[in-house]
């Protein structure tokens, strides 16, 4: 081969890649990041030796009742009513709610049988004139 030159071959092809171009770009990375945490590192160093103090605030009171009070007031006197009044909890069955007060003198009125359980089949069962009636 007439065209080809033996000292060609024996010579390595330079590379494609300009290296101080690549040295400078590594090397302006390098600063680049360097002044960036120093920069950072000014930044919240003086803000961080600051004092950041907020004051607590008050939550708002949810308004769900305009008047506490009387809303209590209100409650209690219905649940003094329920406790002072004949009512029925299942006519069906034949049960009455009756007075507190009224609960209470029949369980003093028991006396020592007053926490035993009560028999309400035992005044079914009782003929009207053997003693379980009411007297005059």
């Amino acid at each position: 081969m007439p065209n080809e030159q033996p000292h060609a071959v024996d010579r390595p092809e330079a590379p494609a890649i300009a290296t101080r171009a690549v040295l400078f770009a590594a090397a302006g990375f390098l600063v680049f990041v360097g002044i960036s945490l120093i920069v950072l590192h000014i930044y919240y160093g003086d803000r961080i030796n600051q004092a950041i103090f907020v004051p607590p605030t008050q939550f708002a009171k949810p308004q769900l009742q305009i008047d506490a009070a009387a809303d209590l007031a209100k409650l209690q006197s219905e649940q003094r009513g329920r406790l002072n009044r004949y009512a029925w909890v299942d006519r069906d069955k034949g049960i009455a709610a009756i007075p507190i007060e009224e609960a209470m003198k029949r369980v003093v009125a028991r006396g020592a049988d007053a926490y035993s359980p009560i028999d309400s089949n035992a005044s079914a069962k009782q003929p009207a004139g053997a003693g379980g009636g009411k007297s005059p």
